[in-house]
């Protein structure tokens, strides 16, 4: 099974220094012009399912790389072979960014200058809950489990992630019951969320959560075959290349 995972296009909310996080932001215009990209490049290689956080910036994307196939050849759009009908939109909460709690909406310099909370992250990358908010170890914990359902849904696993019958119990939950054997599935997504999927692929230590870039509208590739992941491609951006 092949998974595209891409981040969403830029928002309004990426312009400023503000801390974003779960907050409701719709794409900019830079945003919109990236998914647009990221539609293009992903039109070869489908249809195929495309699951999404369910914040507006990471569906609007979506959405744009799902109509980028109901636009081809048929005036239904194109079906996915692997299931007999045509892709979904599957929007899953598990997927949202990180919630940054007290710090939602507020400047960066503000988080960085809480030394109590700077020293806690820095003795607990991971296990260190923002106030109001949730950890990175929590994050990671949902959105693995949300990805250990895609996979399932295509026939797959991959070690360390939940596996059926829990993964069944939340795939029927969030609309995500199938289990026709798939191809590939696309996941729209956020940086963070990114990064917790990748850095799980590589066993990257929690010192260097942040060692992995994400761009707006990247896109990294990731075979899964028995159980095994290999890594296409991180956050390859040269579809973005003339996107003002």
């Amino acid at each position: 099974m092949r998974l595209y995972l891409v981040r969403h296009g830029q928002s309004t909310g990426n312009l400023g220094d503000a801390l974003v996080g779960q907050s409701d932001h719709p794409l900019s215009e830079l945003g919109r012009a990236q998914a647009e990209a990221v539609a293009r490049a992903l039109a070869p290689h489908g249809p195929m399912d495309v699951y999404t956080s369910d914040l507006p910036r990471a569906v609007a994307t979506a959405e744009r790389i799902l109509a980028a196939w109901s636009l081809r050849d048929t005036p239904g759009g194109l079906l996915d072979a692997a299931v007999g009908r045509r892709p979904r939109l599957v929007p899953d909460p598990r997927l949202r960014e990180i919630n940054l709690g007290e710090y939602e909406g507020r400047p960066w310099r503000e988080f960085a200058g809480d030394e109590g909370l700077a020293a806690a992250l820095a003795a607990d990358p991971l296990g260190t809950v923002v106030p109001g908010g949730e950890s990175l170890a929590q994050l990671q914990e949902r959105v693995l489990a949300a990805l250990a359902d895609v996979l399932a849904a295509g026939g797959e696993h991959l070690p360390g992630l939940p596996q059926r019958p829990l993964a069944a119990a939340s795939a029927e939950a969030s609309g995500m019951r199938s289990r026709a054997p798939r191809r590939a599935a696309c996941v729209v997504t956020h940086d963070g969320p990114l990064r917790a999927i990748v850095n799980h692929l590589l066993a990257v230590p929690a010192g260097h959560w942040w060692t992995v870039t994400t761009s707006h509208a990247g896109i990294s590739v990731v075979d899964v075959a028995d159980g095994v992941a290999s890594i296409r491609a991180l956050n390859c951006t040269a579809h973005l290349e003339g996107v003002a």
